[in-house]
């Protein structure tokens, strides 16, 4: 517990390094505002340390992304769903759909499943309560996919 915050500020400098499209704070800084005793050097050292643990690999793939990229797959293979659906617009329909996901990631029974998983849950449930023809659309989507029945 006493190397909490230390562990914490060097990762807040790890993900403010890694989001490429802010401003990134100094070390220097970030060490200031957030009122760590370690110095600058300190911090980077823990972050390297961090980084060798994960061995430099930071990206790891989240729910939204498998919602953005299986999405995607859906709209590009079947075109004629966008009238179908209640947005009539493919942005408003995955904002739909990452408001369900939001909702379902916050539900601690949930956390078991794969972010794949329920994502696909999510698509497949939208579909059939929207779409007639949802059954072929989710199976092209598994097979695109890659998942087994």
């Amino acid at each position: 517990l006493k190397h909490l915050q230390f562990l914490a500020i060097s990762c807040l400098v790890l993900a403010a390094e890694t989001n490429e499209d802010e401003v990134i704070p100094s070390v220097q800084m970030l060490a200031v505002q957030s009122r760590c005793k370690h110095s600058p050097a300190e911090i980077l050292r823990m972050e390297r340390i961090i980084l060798d643990k994960l061995q430099w690999d930071l990206y790891t793939e989240t729910p939204m992304d498998f919602l953005n990229i299986f999405h995607a797959m859906v709209m590009s293979s079947w075109p004629h769903l966008p009238p179908r659906l209640p947005q009539r617009n493919p942005s408003l329909h995955v904002a739909l759909l990452t408001k369900q996901l939001q909702h379902w990631m916050a539900c601690h029974q949930l956390v078991q499943f794969k972010g794949s998983t329920l994502v696909l849950v999510i698509i497949t449930l939208e579909l059939e309560r929207q779409t007639p023809g949802w059954f072929a659309v989710i199976t092209d989507l598994l097979k695109k996919a890659q998942v087994g029945s």
